[in-house]
């Protein structure tokens, strides 16, 4: 059984836009979130709108691209099935919990996990990604950074998804193919 990295709702939703990126208070939930989160199973996790799911969400940089990876029919989130993300990221599960900071040891491992960067660059943090106004939205919560890097990047999991890069000013015209939260971080990039 998964157990992934949760924290009540009840603690951090007077922070929270409905729907959008916060870059006020951020700060303030990420220290909430250290010093209360809970691993729960996933499977009830899921469901259970008193809980959200910390999700890392790195968006790579290279300049003026972007790394853009499309959803496979063989990933995990079966409601994300063939839409673009921008985020590299996922679950904190409870076996990354190997003392220290538990949000950046699940962070940096799931990057690793999922793709091969040649040269990593420097985390910044931008902002806290809501969405409560859909069902997949409702249950996470998203630690939204960008990483700039210089060199090559390439999907590990090319079974779950496919990698490519997409110059900045091109990323309107594909929001419509895109996950919610890379539509939110649009504006940003």
């Amino acid at each position: 059984m998964e157990n992934v990295l949760t924290v009540r709702r009840t603690l951090i939703e007077k922070h929270l836009p409905a729907k959008g990126i916060s870059t006020e208070n951020s700060g303030a939930v990420v220290d909430i979130i250290n010093d209360n989160f809970e691993f729960i199973p996933r499977e009830s996790a899921e469901n259970d709108p008193n809980y959200k799911q910390i999700i890392p969400y790195v968006v790579i940089c290279r300049k003026d691209e972007v790394f853009v990876m499309r959803r496979l029919k063989k990933g995990g989130e079966s409601r994300l099935h063939g839409l673009l993300s921008l985020g590299v990221g996922g679950h904190i599960n409870s076996e990354y919990d190997l003392g220290g900071n538990v949000l950046e040891n699940g962070m940096r491992r799931e990057i690793n996990e999922e793709v091969f960067i040649e040269k990593s660059g420097e985390l910044t943090a931008r902002g806290l990604i809501n969405d409560d106004q859909n069902e997949v939205g409702r249950v996470h919560l998203g630690l939204f950074f960008t990483m700039e890097t210089q060199g090559e990047v390439s999907v590990r999991e090319t079974e779950k998804l496919e990698g490519f890069w997409v110059k900045r000013h091109e990323l309107p015209q594909m929001e419509a193919s895109m996950e919610t939260w890379s539509q939110l971080v649009i504006p940003m990039l």
